[in-house]
């Protein structure tokens, strides 16, 4: 059996090009997930949850009969243009089509005054009775704007790897402040590097790892890259179904540093 890539994400490509041997790292109703010997993750599935720097897409019909092919530990042979799932089921791409990922400046104010207001119309108070409240946000947000290292990398320490499931709360809600800070900028870039290393430490999931990877190279998913552009109540509601929380800890974490980034809760 032969199956066909629809699209791939700019970090797979990349990571694929080194035709390294995978073994199948997690599994999913909509995809599954492979990891190489130097711990880079790939995503193979469809797109319901959008597309992903880190992904290759396949229609519904070929996600189903990969997964049937598919187990946790299954080693998984890469070629210039092919991966082997078992001897007799191969999917393949050449020329196939990189899914736009990255994020760019845009200080438009209708954009900002649009993202402020749909985004200030989600109720997120539950997040107050919890580790990642707006007061704990706030001197997050503070400390990256700073440049004082010891503070920004406890801050840092608090929020990654904090939360339960693939993708814990802390990582989604940086996921989120950093695409809005790739849009208008806030971090210090001193204090991006620090993310970068806190990262390399193991502090939390791959998978999560994976994300904050990508948003540091200012990439993201399809679903989180829609609201540079069009940040309406219908593309939000797109990002609050990802995940069983993952879409609303991102959204959070968009809503922080748009509202929080001048130093007031507006």
């Amino acid at each position: 059996m032969i199956f066909h890539v629809r699209s791939i994400g700019p970090i797979a490509q990349e990571i694929l090009g080194q035709q390294q041997t995978f073994y199948v790292h997690s599994i999913f109703e909509k995809g599954f997930n492979i990891v190489n010997e130097d711990q880079n993750l790939i995503f193979i599935g469809s797109d319901e949850n959008g597309t992903f720097p880190f992904g290759v897409t396949v229609d519904h019909q070929t996600k189903k009969q990969l997964l049937e092919n598919i187990a946790v530990n299954q080693p998984i042979k890469t070629t210039a243009n092919a991966m082997f799932i078992t001897d007799n089921c191969q999917l393949v791409w050449r020329n196939q089509a990189v899914h736009a990922s990255k994020v760019e400046l845009n200080s438009k104010p209708l954009l900002w005054a649009m993202l402020h207001e749909n985004i200030t119309a989600y109720d997120f108070s539950e997040y107050n009775k919890g580790d990642f409240s707006c007061l704990k946000m706030q001197s997050i947000m503070e400390a990256l704007k700073q440049e004082d290292n010891k503070a920004v990398e406890s801050s840092l320490r608090y929020l990654i790897g904090r939360g339960q499931g693939l993708t814990p709360s802390g990582d989604d809600i940086l996921t989120g402040m950093l695409f809005v800070h790739f849009m208008k900028p806030f971090i210090c870039d001193g204090n991006l590097e620090i993310i970068q290393e806190l990262i390399q430490e193991q502090l939390t999931t791959i998978v999560a790892k994976a994300f904050l990877d990508s948003a540091l190279k200012r990439l993201f998913s399809s679903k989180i890259l829609v609201l540079q552009h069009q940040p309406t109540v219908y593309h939000m509601n797109q990002l609050l179904e990802v995940g069983s929380s993952s879409g609303k800890d991102t959204l959070y974490g968009i809503f922080i540093a748009t509202t929080l980034r001048s130093g007031a809760y507006e």
